[in-house]
């Protein structure tokens, strides 16, 4: 162990919380066997491991938990720690989809859109998982769905759709859907647009 300054001291409470969470990580919690994955790939309260990490994820992740799997997936992706692994990465990403993660669905949506991590393209596909996330107030799935909506890419240009996913990506906090919302109203006729706001009103924001 180094004694140069950075080097970072536990008070009890914290050896008594990373205690805790390991106890109930190693009777089968997933949230605690996530909560120490994190702890692991950050280096909170013990030491850097990310093989430890992935070994409580993966744990985690076998029993269905959500982040774990998502985590887990990145770290497949993006090789942070382990080998690049696409497969894996894919696989993680879908359980998690279908487990109805929305953060997980719009990754999937990307992979089917641009055939990432060996994906095949598919385009209806991407949108279905777009829509997956979008309907549960997901601003970028939202906003993807609007723009791709309002492009006609690989699917059917529809203007009032496009806008009430882009408005409601902008209500969210997607500031890029600003620009796309100003640009729809200019191109689309004004009763159209007045329909469409008054079908979000009436839905009070939900689309789809």
């Amino acid at each position: 162990m180094s004694d140069q300054k950075s080097t970072v001291t536990f008070n009890p409470d914290q050896l008594r919380a990373e205690a805790a969470v390991r106890k109930a990580a190693k009777a089968g919690n997933p949230e605690a066997q996530f909560r120490l994955g994190v702890m692991y790939g950050n280096g909170d309260g013990v030491g850097l491991d990310y093989l430890q990490a992935r070994e409580w994820f993966e744990r985690a992740a076998a029993q269905g938990h959500e982040n774990a799997l998502i985590t887990l997936a990145w770290m497949y992706a993006n090789g942070t720690g382990i080998e690049v692994d696409e497969t894996r990465a894919r696989e993680l990403y879908l359980e998690a989809a279908k487990r109805g993660s929305a953060k997980a669905q719009y990754v999937v949506g990307t992979m089917h859109r641009f055939a990432q991590y060996g994906a095949s393209r598919d385009i209806p596909a991407a949108v279905q998982w777009y829509l997956k996330a979008a309907d549960q107030g997901m601003p970028t799935a939202q906003f993807a769905l609007g723009k791709m909506l309002m492009e006609g890419k690989g699917v059917a240009r529809d203007d009032a759709a496009a806008l009430q996913w882009l408005s409601l990506a902008h209500v969210n906090g997607s500031k890029r859907a600003e620009d796309y919302v100003k640009h729809l109203i200019k191109r689309m006729d004004p009763a159209e647009v007045q329909a469409v706001r008054e079908r979000m009103t009436r839905g009070q924001g939900s689309a789809g």
